[in-house]
């Protein structure tokens, strides 16, 4: 039965994961602490597993439907592979609470990012050497929130790339799933080292989240580019609510 609920768990990551492109761990990281009752730095390492998966499966379909420019998924990735596993490796030091507050800053750090993007079809900028100065930072803060997390980076790779690269959300989600691929690769081996969690759950969690993010894929094609952000925007405000709820009891 257990492994039941880890296999639907990952299909409902790895279909977020497709459909919106942020690695699915957005959304793993609440489902694992308050549906299936893990412990926080575990589901973190869960949920990167997770993100490893649904990335790979993920890029490869949009790689067929042409929605991935690699050239982008490149920088943005190998920029961030480095602090993706300095904040995996750094997640044991770090109580239960303070992945909470954490998740719950970035959460809405990313909500906001989101409300400022522009749902019309866009013509993609040229990458220019002009442009490099706001990758490498941003390869920076997502690769290492992002490890530490278990979420993958994509949550800032999808907003950056329609804001300051002028993509479509559609193209913008297919590149940050490759770029999130890149950097959950030293991520995980950060988990490995750092944290102690179920090899089998997490495969399982995985199995799934390779079959939904097909899924997902296939629902980005047929899905507007409102209908995409109004979904995530409100899976964000869920999670938000979660957690905050959560925290503002556990201080009181």
């Amino acid at each position: 039965m257990e492994y039941i609920k880890f296999l639907l768990v990952g299909i409902l990551g790895g279909t977020i994961s497709g459909l919106i492109g942020i690695g699915g761990g957005v959304i793993m990281l609440p489902i694992l602490i308050y549906i299936l009752g893990i412990e926080a730095k575990i589901a973190t390492a869960l949920s990167m597993i997770q993100v490893f998966f649904s990335s790979i499966s993920g890029s490869i379909f949009h790689y067929l439907g042409k929605t991935i420019r690699i050239n982008y998924a490149l920088y943005f990735g190998l920029s961030s592979m480095a602090f993706s596993f300095l904040g995996s490796y750094l997640t044991k030091y770090i109580s239960d609470t303070a992945i909470k507050i954490v998740y719950l800053v970035t959460t809405i750090a990313i909500l906001i990012l989101f409300l400022l993007i522009n749902n019309d079809e866009k013509q993609e900028c040229i990458l220019a050497k002009s442009k490099l100065y706001i990758i490498i930072p941003i390869g920076a803060v997502a690769g290492f929130i992002g490890g530490l997390l278990g979420l993958g980076g994509g949550f800032l790779f999808v907003p950056i790339l329609t804001c300051f690269f002028n993509f479509s959300i559609k193209v913008a989600v297919g590149t940050s799933l490759l770029a999130v691929f890149f950097n959950s690769i030293p991520g995980v081996i950060g988990k490995f080292i750092s944290v102690k969690f179920n090899i089998y759950f997490a495969l399982v969690l995985g199995a799934g989240a390779v079959g939904g993010s097909r899924l997902g894929s296939y629902l980005n094609k047929k899905m507007s580019h409102m209908a995409i952000r109004i979904l995530f925007i409100v899976i964000l405000t869920a999670a938000i609510i979660r957690v905050l709820v959560d925290l503002t009891i556990n201080f009181l």
